[in-house]
């Protein structure tokens, strides 16, 4: 017997709210698919200017483009399914060839396959290079042309921070400039700590005896808060900023959740006026020079906890 002479399949109840109901369901999962898809692309990935939380932004914003063709393709599939093939549609069903369309589901799962590859490899790859790259690496990706290094020292349960050109150390609050890369070192002065600013996509391992290096930028200025403090002739002065919380990613005892510190962000120009008004220097480099931080910064045995300090 021949495949069109195969004897096909009545539909015997029509049962057309059916279909009806099923297509929705699936229509509806798959216009999900796309609002969360352009959520992530365009309203969160492309709110550039915080590194390197944008590179994490921007993988994960290829995820789900391979979501879309992956699992979006899927449902759609499925929906094809349902109204070419449901009850109620036709008299009778449609009679399936055993191989029908292999071809055409095998180049969808390649392509499928391939982006999927690409995507985890080469957003891995960008990823880790982030990650491990030096002040000329972070500059020539994000495109800043300034570097400010910082000592960080964590100890149950503060943090320490130790700007070069800054003469004092700071601890609950630690002004920084915008526009700049951040290349610091952190280490610990007791147990393992991490460092993390979850907002700009930095988590960095504190340890005791080690020293471990990473950056941070933030390109602009919002002007979200603004930071008061005063100058040397006692004069207040606010200017717009905006803030990131530092919190300890690594449980470090019975003070682990309240081992917070604010960074606040303000313009080079704010900046330069903030360091001369605490008796310092912006100290700005070029990211292939670098500047040799106190060895003292680092040494366990010199640290107390730092207490609230008057920005």
């Amino acid at each position: 017997m021949s495949d069109d002479d195969s004897p096909s399949v009545l539909d015997e109840r029509r049962d057309t709210l059916e279909t009806v109901v099923w297509g929705g369901v699936f229509l509806f999962t798959l216009v999900l698919f796309f609002v969360e898809f352009l959520h992530g692309a365009f309203i969160e990935s492309f709110a550039a200017g915080e590194f390197p939380m944008y590179f994490i932004r921007s993988f994960e914003s290829s995820m789900f483009v391979t979501a879309i063709l992956g699992g979006g393709g899927v449902v759609l599939l499925i929906v094809l399914a349902v109204f070419r093939y449901g009850t109620g549609v036709r008299e009778r069903a449609a009679t399936m060839r055993p191989g029908q369309d292999t071809f055409k589901f095998a180049v969808f799962l390649l392509a499928v396959t391939v982006l999927l590859g690409m995507t985890v490899f080469q957003g891995a790859a960008t990823l880790a290079k982030t990650d491990e790259a030096g002040p000329a690496a972070a500059a020539q990706q994000t495109g800043i042309s300034d570097e400010l290094e910082m000592s960080v020292t964590g100890g149950q349960w503060f943090w320490r921070y130790d700007v070069a050109g800054i003469p004092q150390s700071q601890g609950d609050v630690v002004v920084l400039p915008a526009d700049t890369i951040i290349q610091f070192q952190v280490t610990s002065a007791d147990v393992i700590h991490s460092f993390a600013i979850k907002t700009l996509g930095v988590t960095k391992d504190a340890v005791p005896g080690a020293v471990n290096t990473a950056w941070f930028s933030v390109e602009d200025v919002k002007g979200e808060t603004t930071l008061t403090y005063s100058t040397q002739d006692g004069e207040q002065v606010s200017v717009p900023a905006d803030t990131y919380q530092v919190r300890c990613a690594e449980l470090c005892g019975k003070g682990h959740s309240k081992m917070i510190s604010t960074v606040y962000i303000v313009s080079k120009d704010d900046y330069r006026q903030w360091a001369q008004a605490k008796g310092g220097t912006a100290a700005f480099t070029k990211p292939d020079e670098g500047i040799d931080l106190s060895a003292g910064t680092n040494r366990s045995s010199d640290l107390e906890p730092v207490g609230d300090l008057n920005v």
